[in-house]
């Protein structure tokens, strides 16, 4: 027998096999190539038929059955890792969302959803007052609607859409992703939001799965942080921003006053019976800067309002600040108590207020009598 081993083909052959099964269609690749029982096959063959006179030889019999067991141990290797990969990506594009319940995870916020027609909320914060324009592109990143969101404070806001695009048209059912632009005076730039939040739900729309946080749904792809939870549970836990969409009800409303403006001048009350009334209105030092008589006559048994128009009571403009008010009546009973849905985070002197839908009155956490 030759130095060319009859064995030396084969083993050329094997590893052109082993080549061809890192592509995912090895099992249909062409019959030049051997699998493992065709290598075992011929090799018995030609060793029954090997010329007497000239036997292989030993020493190159057993090297390259080593070659042989070498390549075979390569092409397992390199299958197994093409199934690690496989399994790795699987894993990724299969998150279990479930798994996030009830752990406080931060994200960026950057979509809404439009599942049979109902409109999940958007979530957006700006560190200083501003113009907000809000845009919502489709899937393919054209523009579809422009949500102008107006004048609006420091703090945190949901996104109201009522699914539909610029001419009024419903859209179909998807995610829709969103830009914020605020303008503070510098002109219009890109504001990208973080929401932080305890998981209290998971949601499926459109067959995928999202945390729910505050209301707002969150794509799991885009959670940037995981906090386990507390051992301990206690109501100072709760994150400002789960208050957002309740309705919270407070005795002890307060007015801002920001750069000469009042907001939330109309100043509410109750009365249990039409009566002469006196408005107090105090600043955040707890000091009497003015008091206002009211007649009888121009009050009524349930609601009432006031306009304060932001003088004090030596009819001085009041200066930048929080201010609350008290009123007592000379008949029956007053009430200040405000309740209506948080709209807005809003933060002033490091201090964040519950925005009360659009009254521009804000509420302490601390004055809260009820959560819905």
């Amino acid at each position: 027998m030759s130095d060319s081993s009859l064995l030396s083909p084969l083993v050329n052959s094997y590893e052109a096999y082993g080549a061809e099964t890192t592509s995912a269609n090895s099992d249909a690749s062409s019959g030049t190539s051997l699998g493992n029982e065709e290598f075992l096959t011929l090799l018995v063959a030609q060793l029954e038929n090997q010329n007497p006179l000239d036997p292989a030889d030993t020493s190159q019999f057993t090297d390259q059955l080593a070659q042989f067991s070498q390549v075979e141990q390569l092409i397992n290797v390199n299958d197994k890792l093409d199934e690690m990969v496989g399994g790795v990506e699987d894993s990724a594009s299969n998150i279990d969302v479930n798994s996030f319940a009830g752990l406080t995870v931060t994200a960026t916020v950057s979509s809404m959803t439009i599942d049979d027609g109902s409109v999940t909320s958007g979530f957006y914060e700006v560190d200083e007052p501003a113009e907000v324009m809000v845009y919502v592109y489709d899937s393919n990143g054209t523009k579809v609607a422009a949500l102008p969101q107006g004048e609006v404070q420091a703090g945190s806001y949901l996104i109201s859409w009522d699914g539909t695009d610029d001419a009024g048209n419903s859209l179909n059912d998807g995610e829709y992703s969103y830009v914020v632009m605020a303008n503070s005076g510098n002109g219009y730039e890109e504001v990208e939001s973080y929401l932080s939040g305890t998981v209290d739900a998971v949601s499926y729309q459109n067959g995928k799965g999202y945390l729910v946080i505050s209301g707002v749904l969150v794509d799991p792809d885009d959670v940037t942080t995981v906090t386990p939870p507390s051992s301990s549970s206690s109501g100072d836990s709760t994150s400002i921003i789960e208050y957002l969409g309740t309705t919270v009800s407070s005795s002890y409303p307060i007015v801002q006053v920001k750069d000469g403006q009042i907001r939330g001048d109309a100043l509410n009350y109750n009365l249990t019976a039409a009566s002469d009334v006196t408005v107090t209105i105090y600043n955040a030092d707890d000091e009497k800067i003015n008091t206002i008589e009211i007649s009888v006559d121009d009050t009524t048994t349930g609601e009432n309002e006031f306009i304060w128009n932001g003088l004090t009571s030596n009819g001085y403009l009041s200066s930048d600040g929080l201010y609350y008010y008290t009123v007592t009546a000379d008949t029956g009973t007053a009430s200040t108590e405000i309740a209506g849905e948080v709209s807005a985070i809003t933060s002033v002197d490091g201090t964040q207020y519950l925005e009360i839908g659009d009254t521009g009155r804000l509420v302490s956490l601390s004055t809260i009598t009820s959560v819905k």
